[in-house]
């Protein structure tokens, strides 16, 4: 009679106010969904804008046993989930390798790095549009593009849910779950307004203005790392 209850002991846990650690926790788990949310929108230009790019400006024939082949359109989307099962395995031994050595790169770095590749992609197709003026672009342009995509969505996405999940107070995971994948519903609806411009657009400024948003977001995040780092309270 001289001991809580474990039930008493839960209830006790659930209601017990936030601490300043965690609400500076959460408050890193907002920040870096706002910074998903620029990332899931100029990735998601590979299932809208760029899938019509493929179909129109790529010059998807190939020697296919001495015949000629045209790759349909829609294979492309094959691409990233080819990608990521073969990266990344790579990727979860590259992580836990650097962390064995002491020298794994923090979350917002690894955004950071996420943002930097997927530029890159946005880079080789414009130099697709360059070197090809107006020819159709080779299938390996666009699938190098898809390339960086993949490498980019291997720095942020499993390390975003993983961010998650060590940042918030263990009664509100499920909540703020949530509100990650929140971010990236509003990604999906920035990425369809952005599509909707490919026909108003040269192909050179549809492909520029991802490149700029996303060296621009890791500039911002290269300024607010520390304070972040610090927020976060030693969780890697």
């Amino acid at each position: 009679k001289y001991y809580a209850k474990p039930t008493e002991i839960k209830k006790e846990v659930s209601n017990a106010p936030l601490t300043k650690e965690e609400k500076q926790r959460i408050a890193v788990i907002f920040i870096m969904a706002f910074f998903s949310v620029f990332f899931w929108a100029i990735f998601e230009q590979k299932g809208a804008a760029l899938n019509l790019i493929a179909d129109e400006h790529v010059d998807r024939v190939i020697n296919f046993f001495g015949k000629p082949f045209e790759i349909p359109t829609a294979w492309f989307q094959s691409v990233n989930p080819l990608f990521i099962m073969l990266f990344a395995p790579v990727f979860s031994k590259l992580w836990v390798f650097l962390g064995k050595k002491g020298k794994d790169l923090s979350i917002p770095a690894k955004f950071m790095v996420a943002f930097w590749l997927i530029a890159l992609g946005y880079v080789i197709l414009l130099t697709a549009t360059s070197v090809c003026g107006d020819n159709k672009m080779g299938i390996f342009w666009i699938i190098g593009a898809y390339f960086m995509f993949t490498m980019g969505e291997l720095c942020l996405s499993p390390v975003g849910l993983s961010m998650v999940t060590k940042l918030s107070p263990v009664k509100f995971i499920s909540l703020f779950m949530g509100i990650w994948f929140l971010a990236n519903s509003a990604a999906g609806w920035l990425a369809g307004k952005y599509s909707g411009k490919l026909g108003s657009m040269s192909l050179q400024d549809f492909f520029t203005w991802p490149v700029v948003t996303a060296v621009g977001a890791s500039l911002l995040l290269l300024v607010l790392i520390k304070p972040i780092k610090k927020w976060m309270h030693g969780v890697k």
